[in-house]
């Protein structure tokens, strides 16, 4: 699954991203582009680095996955499928499969529109 949903992430947002997917998402970058890449403005801020400073600080980071989560809750993604903020800023591999079972929920609602409901 995390190739699949690599592939998906890369061919929308027009971005190449590492072998490490879970590294390249904990800054909260990528993924607030890819809620406002299904639905618009949905993110309304996303904190990103700058060539004078290349690395986020972790409240920087913790503030971009906070808006993406929000932004899910808005497009109407069930609790329950929501991964928690810890998921995402964290180095630690277990904490990564919830993030992308986050973000495959979210490319069936891509793939799916309204009807991806009836998936679950």
């Amino acid at each position: 699954p995390t190739q699949l949903i690599q592939m998906n992430i890369e061919s929308r947002l027009k971005v190449l991203l590492p072998d490490d997917v879970g590294a390249a998402l904990m800054d909260g970058v990528v993924l607030c582009h890819l809620a406002n890449h299904i639905c618009p403005r949905s993110v309304a801020s996303i904190h990103v680095p700058s060539p004078a400073v290349p690395k986020l600080s972790m409240a920087k980071c913790r503030r971009n996955v906070e808006n993406f989560l929000d932004a899910c809750k808005k497009l109407g993604v069930p609790q329950e499928t929501r991964c928690l903020n810890a998921s995402v800023s964290s180095y630690d591999v277990s904490y990564h499969l919830p993030l992308f079972h986050h973000i495959f929920t979210l490319m069936l609602f891509l793939l799916l529109g309204s009807s991806w409901m009836r998936v679950f």
